[in-house]
């Protein structure tokens, strides 16, 4: 595979109606977020100096070169498989059936980008296998329990003390609110530098949005019908 000694240079629109996305003959660059995360870790470490680019080149080379990648059989296969490739395609002198199988599935090169990426971290000793894995399986866990609150329901938020990062406004302290929708599983930053003793011993914690009548907070006198969202992390509720 030929080396590149330097990252390629990625041209991105101008910003258009908030947020323009990258975009290819009029689609998407990347299908899904998580193939977008996966590139800008991998060119975010390399400008930051973890490795240099022919070997992330040698790692990423080395996954699409492996057996069962991009499955399927070529034209005449042992297994009978079809590709939608005529012979012609394939006896051409500049066919690449790495480029055409990126063509049909390009989320597949992303799944290759991002198995190099963890090989290279492993290597690299920045994210051992083993804390991976174990990462992955705590992702696994939490996602198989779901969210302790369901939309709609009554919550009401704990008279704790405020510790480190995360933000819990006095005034929110032991009132009633609604939960408006579950944001998803998020690190919490305490859970990783300091000690709690109120429930928050795991790092992924779900996120929960969670409104309050302006009355609830302020009470009777305020003008009714107002209310206020606030996002609050799982160990700050109780159901109400």
């Amino acid at each position: 595979m030929r080396k590149m000694l330097t990252a390629p240079t990625l041209t991105v629109p101008d910003r258009q109606a908030g947020a323009a996305l990258p975009r290819d003959a009029g689609e998407p660059v990347f299908a899904e977020p998580w193939q977008a995360h996966a590139f800008a870790v991998v060119m975010a470490l390399y400008r930051d100096g973890h490795y240099n680019w022919a070997e992330w080149d040698d790692y990423l080379g080395y996954h699409i070169h492996s057996p069962g990648y991009f499955g399927g059989a070529s034209v005449g296969g042992a297994d009978g498989a079809e590709t939608g490739e005529t012979e012609a395609d394939t006896t051409r002198a500049n066919y690449s059936r790495f480029l055409a199988d990126c063509e049909k599935d390009g989320a597949r090169f992303y799944h290759l980008w991002l198995a190099a990426a963890e090989h290279l971290l492993d290597a690299k000793g920045l994210v051992p296998k083993a804390e991976l894995e174990e990462r992955v399986a705590a992702f696994a866990k939490a996602e198989r329990e779901g969210p302790r609150f369901a939309a709609g329901q009554r919550v009401l938020v704990r008279e704790i003390k405020r510790e480190g990062h995360t933000h819990l406004p006095l005034y929110l302290r032991g009132e009633t609110g609604e939960v408006e929708s579950d944001r998803g599983l998020f690190v919490l930053p305490e859970a990783l530098e300091h000690g709690h003793d109120h429930g928050a011993a795991d790092t992924l914690q779900h996120v929960y949005c969670v409104r309050f009548t302006a009355s609830e907070i302020w009470g009777g006198e305020t003008a009714g019908g107002h209310s206020l969202n606030f996002n609050l992390w799982d160990y700050q509720l109780q159901p109400a």
